[in-house]
């Protein structure tokens, strides 16, 4: 069949976060450092102007970086070891070798960023983050984008691919805001259009179990629908990643904020509606613990949790920057008014506190916030508490609810170590490259602090090389002979 196109691009970006922002930048960018002419870059923004960025603009976006420009010098083992050596080895040994690069180039688009206090109280790597948030990464590199020649289509959603009978790329398919389909030409592809953590069907088909309680963390995460992995699905792209798990983090849903998390629970203790403890909340460090208390919370009755605590907790340094929420606790003078409060049934948090306080050592002075102090209880009927395990008496005693939220899936599209996108017997896709978090790369757990860090660098990988990759960077003939 011929296909007819509206309009030609060299390039076309599905997705305005801080990969696809970083792809398309880095297109142009590239075309006029090796001398050749701007290439034509569309790039397709699901989300209005006004909320543009998809996940990055929501997120703290901490980066596991030692400085501005060099990631952590475990990182690579770090990577693999937290996905119980299932991650692709070399695809963080390429990411630790890139990031140098991609990071003073970053900096040279007005990105600024600073070692600022982390949301994790107990000692953890060293983190960098954009000064304000994933904002101050979307909004300083559309300003320089929008100094360029490049079409941004807000509103604007990427249907299917179309490809030529030998399966190169050759074409995309949208739909405007009026739902109105459009074929746009190119001979390059780059999705970067996220996980699928705003579509109740796959992260039911996925994940299973209460995965409609489990909401996108942010806004952005809402227009994560999966439309990226299906596209290269259909063109017969391999999978990576483990599709049943997602970067959870426990949240206050009465808070609109993005990441209105509570990290201060392990100074405290986690019971579900039942009003009973379920889970070890000292077992080891917050930032290795809090993705295994929020996956549990999703499968307790009702998929909700309240982190309890009295005064002494605020006497932590630093306790304020642990608390994302920007919703007052529940409070009260006593725990019995606050099981009330919290519509506990009668009594069952007032025995979970008194039994839990009855185990805790009389001896407090070993207690330390920043490390693993071996201050622990053993209740009769509860979970052990390993470390920070100190009696609930200094009251008011207050508290916050807490559900699981998603912030991304792990499951996604393979690429190779140049962000082609590649079958399942490592063949490439001529034309289709893949970044960010719709690419498969976690297991087990998510390695903290890597997913932006990979997006702006895998990103401005796909850019380049599309742009470089002369074989593919030709006007389509209107009236090619393509496979839809």
């Amino acid at each position: 069949m011929k296909q007819q196109f509206e309009e030609q691009f060299d390039v076309i970006v599905v997705g305005a976060g801080a990969a696809g922002l970083s792809a398309a930048l880095s297109a142009i960018q590239e075309a006029e450092r090796t001398g050749r002419p701007e290439p034509r870059v569309a790039v397709l923004e699901r989300s209005t102007k006004d909320i543009r960025g998809g996940n990055t603009r929501w997120s703290g976006a901490y980066l596991r970086l030692e400085s501005p420009t060099s990631p952590v010098p475990n990182l690579v083992e770090y990577g693999v070891e937290s996905s119980n050596s299932y991650a692709d080895r070399t695809y963080y040994e390429v990411l630790a070798h890139e990031v140098p690069a991609a990071f003073t180039w970053l900096l040279e688009q007005g990105v600024k960023l600073a070692q600022l206090p982390t949301i994790f109280l107990t000692a953890s790597s060293t983190r960098f983050q954009p000064v304000g948030g994933g904002i101050q990464i979307v909004e300083p590199l559309f300003e320089v984008l929008e100094r360029t020649s490049a079409s941004i289509f807000y509103e604007t959603t990427a249907r299917n691919l179309i490809t030529d009978v030998d399966g190169a790329i050759i074409g995309l398919n949208v739909l405007d805001s009026d739902g109105r389909s459009h074929a746009y030409g190119t001979s390059n592809v780059i999705l970067a259009c996220g996980g699928f953590q705003g579509d109740e069907e796959l992260m039911t088909r996925y994940v299973g179990r209460n995965a409609y309680r489990i909401p996108p963390i942010s806004r952005g995460g809402q227009n994560n629908r999966g439309d990226g992995l299906r596209m290269a699905l259909e063109v017969g792209a391999g999978t990576a990643g483990q599709f049943d798990l997602f970067h959870a983090e426990p949240k206050d849903p009465r808070s609109s904020v993005a990441e209105a998390v509570v990290m201060t629970f392990p100074y405290g203790i986690i019971v579900n509606t039942s009003g009973k403890r379920f889970i070890d909340e000292g077992a080891k460090t917050v930032d290795l613990t809090y993705e295994r208390l929020a996956r549990q919370i999703a499968q307790e009755d009702d998929s909700i949790a309240y982190a309890v605590f009295d005064q002494k907790v605020k006497g932590i340094p630093g306790y304020e920057h642990a608390i994302g929420t920007d919703v007052e606790p529940y409070s009260a003078d006593t725990i019995e008014e606050l099981e009330a409060l919290l519509s506990l049934p009668a009594g069952s948090l007032v025995q979970t506190v008194a039994d839990f306080n009855n185990a805790c050592l009389l001896d407090q002075e070993g207690f330390d916030s920043k490390g693993l102090d071996g201050l622990a209880a053993q209740p009769d009927s509860q979970p052990a508490k390993s470390n920070w395990a100190r009696p609930l008496v200094d009251g008011p005693f207050f508290a916050y609810p807490q559900i699981c939220a998603n912030v991304f899936t792990f499951g996604g599209v393979k690429t190779d170590t140049a962000a082609r996108v590649v079958t399942s017997d490592g063949h490439v896709i001529p034309g289709l490259y893949g970044a960010g978090e719709m690419t498969g790369l976690y297991y087990e757990a998510y390695a903290g602090s890597t997913s932006v860090m990979r997006s702006i660098t895998f990103g401005r990988m796909a850019g380049r090389n599309a742009v470089n990759d002369t074989s593919r960077t030709t006007t389509i003939n209107q009236n090619e002979e393509v496979h839809v």
